[in-house]
Order: C-alpha cells, then structure tokens, then sequence
C-alpha cells in the first residue's frame, strides 16, 4: 500500500468502516503439510500422463463432426459426378478404325494385346478402303526427307 492510502489511527478506521473493523486479522487459507515436497512431483508425473497420451496416435478427432461433414460432403459430390459421367453408348471394337484404335493405345497405354490381332484389324480396314492408292519408292524417300525423319530408327524398328 502507498503511505498516502495508509491509515494511521485505528479510531479512524472504525469511524469509516465500523463493519471491517469488527472482523478477526486470521489466516483463512491452509496448505496441506507437505505439499510443496509433493508438488513437483504431482505436476511432473501429470505432464508424463498428458505427453504418453499426446504420444499415441488415435482415430478419435475422425469421427468429430468438423472433420466427418466435409469427407462426407466430398464423397458425395465424388461418387454423383463418377454416377452421372457414366458414358451413354458402349462403344465395339468393330466400331472403331484403325487410327482411333493406334490413338487410345497411345493415350492409354499398351495393354498385353496381341499384335496379330492388330495386324488383322489394320489390314481389314485397308483392304475396305478402295481410295487408297499405290505409293512408289521415290514418294516414300521424298516425304521420309521432309518430314526429317531418322532412317536409323525406321531400320532399327523394322
């Protein structure tokens, strides 16, 4: 307290509050004996249980209703657009020509299918084409020229 809030005289101090000045100076507040000896210890062994069970790893924060409204909300959304972008037409692979064959192999990939088969299909679609012309030896130098292409490689690949 200041000096200036102090109060000098006890009389005075019952002239301003008669009620206060009644009451007992006695120490209300008890501590247990020992319990400062005890006190590190019981905040230690708390820390102990608080880490080992930070430490173990729990499914528990999956199922609050934070995290599972979201996952829910997005399987949904995922599982309609897989449902609804289901293709309409079914298409055979009679349907198809040779080139979009070659591009979906290429696009997705060389599946263990057998190159007979392929031959087979390429060489059913050549022989239904009747625009197709007869190419001579110097067309196929001369387009192989300008398009750049590496004989090395057309001879490795053959």
């Amino acid at each position: 307290m200041n000096k200036q809030n102090e109060i000098s005289d006890l009389g005075e101090f019952k002239k301003m509050a008669p009620t206060l000045s009644l009451l007992k100076k006695e120490n209300h507040f008890s501590v247990p004996s020992n319990y400062f000896d005890e006190f590190p210890m019981k905040v230690k062994s708390k820390i102990d249980a608080e880490e080992n069970a930070s430490s173990s790893f729990s499914f528990a924060w999956l199922f609050n209703y934070k995290v599972l409204t979201p996952i829910g909300v997005c399987t949904i959304i995922i599982l309609g657009a897989l449902f609804f972008n289901t293709p309409t037409q079914t298409l055979k692979l009679k349907e198809l020509t040779a080139y979009e064959i070659e591009q979906s192999l290429e696009y997705y990939g060389y599946p263990s299918i057998d190159d007979e088969f392929l031959a087979v299909l390429y060489s059913e679609e050549n022989n239904d084409s009747e625009d197709q012309e007869e190419l001579s030896e110097e067309e196929i130098v001369n387009y192989l020229l300008e398009e750049e292409v590496d004989v090395s490689q057309l001879y490795y690949e053959l």
